[in-house]
């Protein structure tokens, strides 16, 4: 017999959500995008010299997260897949980081 499931973590959003694995994908792709486009606004605003660094680093980042939303259009079921585990982990990590 296999061991239940653990609780999810209700501080969290969940990362499985209704749908497709390619609308699931889109939604995480999305959110990751958000969380870089907050976090863009909020270095812009700095004063910090540095930030022009870190603001070229989460652009660059947040450009390729859009262009993999795009590939979603026409990706398999494979594809879509890894794109949505990928994108689960970033954001986990963003979350992690206090940056989502």
């Amino acid at each position: 017999m296999t061991d239940p499931l653990p609780p999810e973590d209700l501080d969290r959003a969940p990362f499985h959500l209704p749908g497709t694995d390619r609308e699931q994908a889109h939604r995480l792709v999305m959110r990751v995008v958000e969380a870089y486009n907050a976090r863009l606004v909020a270095a812009r605003r700095s004063p910090d010299p540095e930030a022009a660094d870190v603001v070229a680093a989460w652009r660059e980042a947040r450009d390729r997260a859009v262009e993999d939303a795009d590939r979603l259009a026409d990706a398999d079921a494979d594809e879509a897949a890894r794109i949505a585990m990928a994108y689960a982990a970033r954001l986990r990590e963003l979350q992690e980081d206090g940056l989502a």
